[in-house]
């Protein structure tokens, strides 16, 4: 069974923090994929002006992923209208694997909010969650809210041995 995890954001642009993130989820996952999907339009956070085009982020995403094993980027968000919602990428990465593995990467701050996403429930039913830490201590809060998820809406997650 393939194991593949995602990893969306802006990456405006993708720094050295998401690149250590990625390898330690290809570590501790066991990936035999990470997906690095820069959104088309972030429904959470405006882009500042002057922020680096859909294709720009892109590319960035392509020279990062070539430094990551088992790692690429991908144009999923990108190719499709209006906000990118995280439970359309994955329903779509369901479609094009439907035996694999599922992770959604996502850092402490997310973790924490990702109650408030659209959908959360449905997210949590189509994959596990892998939570990375931002920050030297984040680790107990990022426990925290893992029990409570698990507790609330059945998810799946890991949370991922790193050094922010």
């Amino acid at each position: 069974m393939m194991r593949i995890a995602m990893f969306g954001g802006t990456f405006n642009p993708p720094h050295l923090g998401h690149m250590a993130a990625a390898r330690s989820c290809v570590e501790e996952l066991s990936l035999d994929l990470l997906l690095l999907v820069p959104d088309r339009i972030p429904p959470h956070k405006t882009l500042p002006p002057g922020s680096a085009s859909p294709a720009q982020r892109l590319e960035m995403c392509r020279i990062a992923a070539r430094q990551i094993p088992h790692c690429e980027a991908s144009d999923l968000e990108l190719t499709r209208e209006g906000p990118s919602y995280t439970l359309d990428t994955l329903l779509q990465l369901r479609e094009t694997y439907p035996e694999a593995q599922l992770w959604l990467v996502m850092g402490t701050d997310m973790l924490l909010h990702f109650d408030q996403w659209r959908e959360p429930g449905r997210i949590a039913q189509l994959c596990s969650l892998a939570a990375v830490a931002r920050e030297p201590g984040d680790r107990p809060r990022l426990e925290e809210k893992a029990a409570f998820l698990r507790e609330t809406l059945g998810a799946r997650v890991d949370i991922v041995d790193h050094e922010p």
